[in-house]
């Protein structure tokens, strides 16, 4: 598989989220802080200007004289730069609060007072060439006080505050960035050493796959490593199935193929010769490839049952048994004996369900005596529904009850000859039990024998 260099690593996502966690946290914080700093300030400002104002109003300036009185015996609470132009009947006078010089002149002579002035919002005002100021105006008769407040200061104050903010962010992505680089590798250690030991388990597809050695921790990476190794377990035991399955079909289909051609090729060697054993080797070929016919046909039966899909419907189970055991008992030289309790309904497919209690029934014919009865039965309890297929042949050790189920397993070899059968027929009851949303168990028969039950959960 191609490596796919845009694909992120751990990393590169941590740290990418590391970073965008500091940075929004550091920039909330610088925000917050600069919101609150600059409205405090702010708020300072505009106290120092309304009280240095009130002062100019309660000076109650006349002449040149009383606003130098003023202006050298009040106290300048403001600690930004400011400019002050009171207009009384004989003069305009002018001061800036920082060198405490009075000026007396026109309204027009001093250049901050001739520069543009726009109006922002509220008291904010900006004056070309000297920044932003707060500027307030009053009149008290014939006098008028005006005052401009700079802010110079306080945004000199922000900007140092934001340069340190900035420093603060840098220094705070970079300990991000290295946090998150020895968090990165530390979870994703344990995520490479499973990756590389499920690169190796693929290299041969074909081969029993080995278990994964599984990290203790973090927990996601545990219970990833458990759920790939019931993975590889449930491949490992698909991969013998097939293997045995190969095996089996091939020597089951190797024994009459051997025979057919045996026969041919007595045919030609001793055909002339001997006519007489022509009819007997053409029906000894006729058996064989009947045989194969049957092989073939449930090896299809078996691989549609793999693959179907069916829509259960409603079906009334005892009277599709009666109906069945009717036509069956012929066929067959024991005697069938029934215990089907009525109107006993399952959901289900009336054809599959033939099929299972045929080869049920079949099952028991082909190994119990002919002179014992087979039983077939069908009761319903408060939590299931039981149908119930019963012998009395030779029965099925405990150890291989669950063995009957696997394709091609016969539980006595050495009657595999003498008893017709491939070994498929239990293997496609299983399947088509399983389609039909059941279970099946094999339980003993007393005094001898098996029964093979069919169950239905309510």
């Amino acid at each position: 598989m191609p490596k796919n260099n845009t694909t992120p690593t751990y990393e590169q996502l941590i740290n990418k989220a590391i970073r965008r966690l500091m940075l929004t946290i550091t920039l909330l914080v610088s925000l917050i802080t600069l919101l609150m700093v600059g409205t405090q300030q702010t708020i300072n400002t505009t106290r120092e200007a309304r009280d240095l104002m009130s002062s100019l109003n309660q000076a109650n300036i006349k002449d040149v004289p009383s606003f130098i009185q003023w202006n050298n015996t009040t106290t300048r609470n403001t600690k930004q730069p400011a400019f002050i132009r009171v207009t009384t009947k004989k003069a305009t006078l002018t001061t800036a609060t920082k060198t405490k010089r009075t000026i007396i002149t026109t309204p027009s002579s001093k250049s901050f007072f001739t520069k543009q002035q726009t109006k922002l919002v509220g008291p904010l005002v900006y004056v070309r060439g000297f920044g932003f100021f707060l500027s307030y105006s009053e009149k008290d008769g014939h006098n008028t006080y005006q005052l401009w407040v700079s802010l110079r200061r306080l945004f000199n104050s922000l900007l140092i505050l934001i340069l340190l903010m900035l420093a603060v962010t840098c220094a705070a992505l970079a300990l991000g960035t290295w946090w998150a680089h020895r968090l990165a590798l530390r979870l994703s250690d344990p995520t490479i050493k499973l990756l590389h030991a499920t690169k190796y388990t693929s290299n041969n597809p074909d081969s029993d796959q080995p278990t994964l050695d599984v990290p203790a921790s973090p927990r996601e990476i545990n219970d990833l490593g458990r759920a790939f190794n019931e993975l590889l377990v449930t491949q490992n035991q698909r991969l013998q199935h097939e293997r045995q399955f190969i095996s089996d079909a091939s020597h089951e289909l190797r024994t009459p193929i051997a025979a057919i051609r045996g026969n041919l090729s007595l045919i030609k060697r001793r055909g002339d010769a001997h006519p007489e054993v022509i009819p007997e080797s053409l029906q000894f070929i006729d058996e064989e490839s009947l045989r194969m016919q049957h092989l073939i046909e449930n090896l299809l039966h078996l691989s549609r049952a793999d693959r179907a899909k069916l829509v259960l419907t409603d079906q009334d189970l005892s009277l599709l048994m009666l109906s069945l055991a009717e036509h069956y008992q012929p066929s067959i030289d024991q005697p069938l004996t029934l215990a089907i309790d009525p109107n006993i309904h399952v959901q289900g497919n009336a054809e599959m369900l033939q099929q299972i209690v045929v080869a049920l029934l079949d099952n028991a014919h082909k190994y119990s005596p002919h002179d014992q009865p087979i039983t077939l039965s069908l009761h319903q309890t408060d939590q299931a529904v039981e149908l119930a297929v019963a012998d009395h042949g030779e029965g099925i050790p405990d150890d291989q009850k669950q063995a009957v189920f696997q394709r091609f397993y016969r539980v006595d070899q050495s009657r595999s000859q003498a008893i017709e059968g491939s070994g498929l027929g239990l293997a496609i009851v299983q399947q088509l039990v399983t389609l039909n949303q059941a279970n099946i168990k094999i339980t003993d028969n007393q005094p001898s024998g098996s029964i093979f039950t069919v169950s239905w959960q309510l």
